[in-house]
């Protein structure tokens, strides 16, 4: 877990060769340190390998990552079967200490779980899990834009779909998650809201969300547990996606990616820039629209 204090920052670290008494060279290398980006949960040889991964959901129960490559595309999977087809998953943080990242189910009856399958696990129903209450079925959003309140621990927002009430539920230290806190009232204009990580290289998470105009905003996240006032995007956005996921850094550029699925099965990735907003998109795969669902 990166220290609070640290992301967002630049951190050099200096490495001095001594021998006998005597002092060589001293080479010193820096690199920003950024929000979490809990997407990387396995990879080649099924370990985690530092690239974002995306979770699919098929047609008859199988959950599986889908292993970013680290070019741009994915390649391999690692897969769990037994699952309704109607849950919702949540590609998540570290919630229980073991630094492999997690993943939250909301299940067929409206509970939700926090399950923990170890690094580079496949995810199934008898993975070991923590039972986060009851009633979530209320939310049509639930995602993780990482860290917004500051504590190195991945947050979950989400939207009631009768009020269109947007909560925030902070991650605790105890792998669980605190109390819901109001962050607005009525968001039942966005289409889509999308937790994606860190955009503009500020340390902490973001949102993106779609108006039914197909206008795309961004809300910068903070470490107070709130979001800074819109910005825009794009215009005229994503008409045909009827899937948009914020999937980490699958380019090894350490800026977050954005993947989306069009309603004809075809799979885009928008490269992050790091200032917020993408590169043109790239076509990555074809015939996706087999999966009943992108996470």
């Amino acid at each position: 877990m990166v220290p609070a204090a640290l992301r967002g920052k630049k951190l050099t670290v200096a490495v001095t060769a001594r021998k006998s008494g005597w002092q060589s060279t001293t080479a010193e290398s820096s690199a920003r340190v950024i929000a979490a980006a809990p997407r990387d949960h396995a990879g080649a040889g099924s370990v985690p390998d530092g690239v974002g991964d995306l979770l699919t959901l098929n047609s008859t129960g199988t959950l599986s990552f889908q292993h970013g490559s680290g070019t741009g595309v994915f390649s391999g999977r690692t897969s769990g079967s037994g699952w309704s087809t109607s849950i919702k998953a949540v590609p998540f943080g570290d919630v229980n200490g073991d630094r492999c990242n997690d993943v939250l189910v909301r299940m067929a009856d409206g509970s939700l779980r926090a399950y923990r399958p170890g690094c580079g696990k496949a995810v199934t129903p008898s993975t070991p899990y923590v039972s986060l209450g009851t009633g979530w079925n209320q939310y049509n959003v639930l995602t993780s834009p990482g860290d917004i309140t500051g504590d190195g621990r991945a947050d979950l927002i989400t939207r009631n779909s009768s009020t269109g009430a947007v909560y925030l539920h902070k991650g605790t230290s105890d792998g669980k998650l605190a109390a819901r806190v109001k962050l607005y009232d009525n968001w039942k204009g966005y289409k889509k809201i999308v937790g994606v990580g860190d955009l503009n290289g500020d340390g902490h998470g973001d949102l993106l969300a779609q108006d039914a105009s197909n206008e795309l905003w961004r809300y910068n996240g903070t470490a107070t547990g709130k979001f800074v006032a819109r910005v825009k995007v794009y215009d005229n956005w994503g008409t045909a996606y009827n899937v948009v996921v914020g999937v980490g850094d699958i380019t090894r550029d350490g800026k977050a990616d954005l993947v989306s699925r069009d309603t004809s099965g075809n799979l885009w990735r928008s490269s992050g820039n790091g200032r917020g907003s993408f590169s043109a998109r790239v076509k990555i795969a074809t015939g996706w629209q087999g999966y009943k669902a992108l996470f």
